[in-house]
């Protein structure tokens, strides 16, 4: 029996628990060992998220130990893998306390706050012989392995220009504003823009050079408008999180090939071609589950996994702080 445990019990961490106890009744080789960040009272309790709402009033958590202290958690408990979903100031801290106590490490995207962290993260499971997977999901999303199917096949002939745009509310939610501080999260580029940059960089790997800008009218780099520049390729990605508190969330993506234009929004994916054109729709698609089903395969029944690994989510990284390094310095930067 493998034994997890969740550290940071927000949104994310409420909702990966409720996939792992789906998984759990399904493989019977795993079983929650202890949550950080919540008790027993608070546990209970639906949470609210950009993805709707999770329920977690039927699980029973009789055999959980609960605490507030991730180093007294790992330090008193029989612990296997954990799921890291707190701050991104603490990320870097975290992983490495735990795998260097001989603990598999899920940690939420983005990977840290400087590439120097991330390439510390990396080292210390190497030199741990633990495993370690970074949360960016959108990798286990249908719609975006389908696109880049179609991207490495040439089905529809050579991509022209893509687009990628993520618009969300302030916020404002976070404990004590932390996310609106770009010495903590990093800023929108990393908390929001990340997704997409990590999209691209999977699907069409790094650019040759970048242009961006930013913006700080509601918060500090709230937004950012990116340039990627390829031999034959250009790429915008738009991400923006100040916009008012009753805008909806909103992602969309759009790929003009040479023989189709597709578009990915809303968990749907559209072809359309001259004279036609259909949606490939993904019935339940979860592509949080699809992630934690990988990294399960990848520390228990030690699969490799195909769609993502610390390396390439380091190159992402890379490619963020560039554009950083671009808005700052107002010029178009060769990578």
């Amino acid at each position: 029996m493998y034994n997890y445990a969740i550290i940071g019990f927000g949104g994310l961490g409420k909702l990966h628990l409720s996939n792992l106890v789906k998984i759990e009744k399904e493989r019977g080789d795993i079983k929650l060992q202890a949550i950080c960040g919540a008790d027993k009272q608070s546990f209970k309790e639906n949470v609210k998220i950009n993805l709707g709402t999770v329920d977690l009033s039927e699980i029973d958590i009789d055999n959980c130990n609960f605490y507030q202290d991730y180093k007294e958690m790992i330090d008193n408990e029989k612990i296997d893998f954990i799921l890291s979903t707190l701050p991104t100031f603490l990320h870097k801290e975290v992983c490495i306390y735990a795998l260097k106590k001989g603990i598999h490490v899920f940690s939420e995207k983005p990977f840290a706050l400087t590439i120097d962290d991330c390439i510390e993260m990396i080292e210390t499971a190497k030199q741990n012989e633990k495993k370690l997977m970074i949360g960016h999901c959108l990798r286990f999303d249908s719609a975006f392995s389908k696109l880049k199917e179609y991207v490495d096949n040439k089905t529809f002939g050579k991509v022209y220009r893509a687009e990628f745009t993520r618009y969300s509310q302030l916020p404002k939610w976070t404990w004590n504003n932390w996310v609106l501080d770009p010495l903590k999260s990093g800023g929108a580029i990393l908390d929001l823009h990340i997704h997409d940059v990590d999209i691209i960089n999977w699907i069409f790997g790094a650019p040759k050079s970048i242009y961006c800008t930013m913006t700080n009218n509601k918060a500090k780099q709230e937004s950012v408008f990116a340039q990627f520049y390829y031999d034959d390729l250009l790429i915008i990605s738009n991400a923006d999180w100040s916009m008012t508190q009753t805008f909806p969330f909103e992602a969309k993506c759009l790929v003009n090939f040479e023989e189709a234009t597709i578009v990915i929004k809303e968990g749907k994916l559209f072809v359309y071609k001259d004279g036609e054109s259909f949606v490939e729709s993904f019935e339940n698609e979860n592509c949080f589950m699809n992630e934690i089903r990988a990294f399960l395969e990848l520390v228990i029944d030690n699969k490799p996994c195909d769609k993502t690994s610390p390396e390439s989510v380091l190159e992402s990284m890379k490619i963020a702080m560039r554009e950083l390094d671009a808005a700052k310095s107002g010029e178009r930067i060769v990578l």
